[in-house]
């Protein structure tokens, strides 16, 4: 028995666990096991954040690692060629916070504003949820020395930053890749600028600048939820962790939660809260244990014979999911890669000692560089009336898409290097959904990403890939160009062609979000799942704490928006 039960032990579960286990008996239940075990290198090492070979979208290739991964595949996406999209979900203490590509950013000031608008609670302004920002981590300046790059200074401001703040570490990268060093320049030479207050201080829309990670500096080693608050809280309070056990159902009696049925290899029993039932499952298995328990769409649950505790509708729908294309051409810079795989055996000994020793060099890096925009009016002409209207209804601050340069080697001698321009859709129209066919937790809940299902969406993807060509016709990049471009490839020239393309190349970026939405009070909004404080709708003692419950995909890479959440509702708790 334990005061608050935590279902989920990934980034914003750890978090809120041990912000209330000073003050409470706080129980985690976590499906996985300790990814330093399950997964080495591949999660502890920045690096490696930028290989895994589970992180590939392509259901039909990707390597699986079911340590560590949920191995979930989506349906076929009829605006994606009919292909099934490998969606990686971290099933390990640290979650997702243990896979992912280490980078930390906040979204814009708008962003927040809208959110409380959204939801109808002025606490959810930026103002006002940067104090929990800067409550969650603690950030390091970059160290000039070991990055070694004059040209690659970041920003930081810390007056929003800060230090001295939570467990996590925000730092930034000790190395910096040759090919996005370059890359960087065209993204600034055609518009974007370099950020004066770097990218945390909510200011992103035509900016760009190097990225904070979530890497601590003093050994270079991933800072996930797992090694940061859980360690914190596991030395200094009661905390009580069941790995390798996964949540089956959350009990109800009378309308309110509580406990939940459990099941450790085999073995199932059940754990009773006191106080609350905390859901922090993420936005894939939040709404699909929910339904199962029997909260979510009447007719779903009916038709599986699961007893209806609460209709609500909003349960699964309204995901918002961020798709990426890229184009490439090949160029004569080097990248991380070129040194960790260099067939010369004295090269890859000394990176491995600058990381050991120094806790420097490509090993230590995973952070690259991002530039934010709206698409130009010079490419928004071509929209139709529908799409400008439609992303209208966003706020002005709000970026429509991210570009992120990279290079890999492309096991030639001419060119050396394939480099890329990256653009990932941050304002998408397309909604898909998470429903379930069986009401055993076993069974795999149904993914519908919705890619390209609003026309706007390939509108803007095409403009997108436009403007990436456009970076690549930047002077800054004609000395290091090699031969033609690579891919979408210069058969590829009507907007036809190149939306034939990202049909078919199109890759997720793993920042679903949406499907339990936060909402208004009032009743206004049907398809809303809690309340501003994460409370579920129409039941007693049980929250939603995860990227499920905010209600749009934040326009930036979320960890730093679900830290926030997790303090924030913490903080709502422990202040009742």
């Amino acid at each position: 028995m334990a005061g608050f039960i935590l279902i989920g032990g990934g980034t914003a579960g750890l978090a809120i666990a041990a912000r209330l286990a000073p003050n409470f008996s706080v129980a985690v239940v976590e499906a996985g096991g300790v990814y330093e075990t399950d997964n080495g290198n591949q999660s502890v090492v920045p690096y490696y954040a930028l290989t895994m070979p589970l992180l590939s979208s392509d259901a039909a290739t990707y390597l699986r690692q079911p340590l560590v991964d949920w191995s979930l595949v989506s349906v076929p996406q009829p605006g994606a060629g009919g292909r099934k999209i490998h969606y990686a979900r971290g099933k390990t203490l640290g979650g997702s916070s243990a896979l992912n590509t280490l980078a930390y950013l906040r979204g814009s000031k708008g962003t927040y504003d809208w959110w409380a608008e959204l939801v109808g609670d002025e606490s959810y302004r930026w103002d006002n949820v940067l104090p929990f920002f800067r409550k969650s981590c603690q950030f390091t300046p970059p160290d000039l020395e070991k990055r070694n790059a004059a040209n690659a200074t970041p920003y930081w401001d810390p007056d929003t930053c800060g230090v001295g703040g939570g467990p996590l570490q925000v730092s930034f990268a000790n190395w910096v890749d040759p090919t996005i060093a370059w890359l960087a320049k065209a993204l600034q030479g055609i518009g974007m600028p370099l950020g004066p207050t770097g990218l945390n201080a909510g200011l992103l829309n035509g900016l760009g600048d190097f990225v904070s990670s979530t890497i601590d500096p003093r050994h270079a080693t991933r800072s996930s939820s797992a090694a940061s608050y859980l360690r914190e809280a596991i030395e200094e309070t009661e905390l009580m962790v069941y790995p390798h056990t996964q949540a089956t159902k959350i009990l109800f009696q009378d309308g309110k939660a509580m406990g939940v049925v459990v099941d450790t290899q085999g073995l199932e029993y059940t754990l009773n809260a006191t106080k609350e039932v905390i859901l922090s499952a993420g936005s894939i298995h939040s709404p699909q244990l929910l339904m199962i328990s029997g909260i979510g769409p009447m007719s779903t649950l009916q038709s599986l014979g699961i007893p209806v505790i609460k209709d609500l509708p909003g349960v699964g729908q309204n995901l918002w999911e961020q798709l990426a294309l890229n184009v490439q051409q090949g160029v004569n810079t080097s990248a991380s890669t070129t040194f960790v795989s260099s067939p010369d055996p004295a090269v890859r000994q000394d990176i491995l000692r600058q990381y050991l020793d120094d806790q420097a060099g490509p090993f230590s890096a995973a952070g690259g560089y991002s530039s934010f925009e709206k698409i130009p009016s010079s490419l928004r002409s071509n929209f139709s009336q529908s799409t400008i209207d439609k992303l209208a209804d966003f706020p002005p601050d709000w970026p429509e898409i991210q570009y992120v340069p990279f290079g890999i080697p492309s096991g030639l001698v001419d060119p050396p290097t394939i480099g890329a321009f990256t653009a990932t859709l941050l304002a998408p129209l397309s909604r898909g959904n998470v429903t379930i066919t069986s009401p055993s937790v076993k069974e795999p809940p149904v993914i519908d990403l919705g890619w390209l299902s609003d026309p706007a969406d390939g509108e803007v993807a095409v403009a997108a890939l436009k403007r990436c060509r456009e970076a690549w016709a930047d002077p800054s990049t004609a000395s290091i160009q090699v031969g033609p471009e690579i891919a979408p490839g210069v058969h590829a020239a009507t907007d036809e062609q190149l939306l034939d393309y990202v049909r078919q190349t199109a890759t997720t970026v793993w920042h679903a979000s949406g499907t339990c939405k936060m909402g208004h009070s009032d009743g206004s909004d049907a398809m809303a799942v809690v309340d501003s404080q994460a409370r579920v709708f129409g039941v007693q003692g049980l929250r939603v704490v995860d990227a499920s419950v905010i209600p749009f995909a934040v326009p930036a890479n979320p960890q730093g928006t679900v830290y926030m959440l997790a303090e924030k509702i913490a903080d709502a708790i422990l202040g009742a």
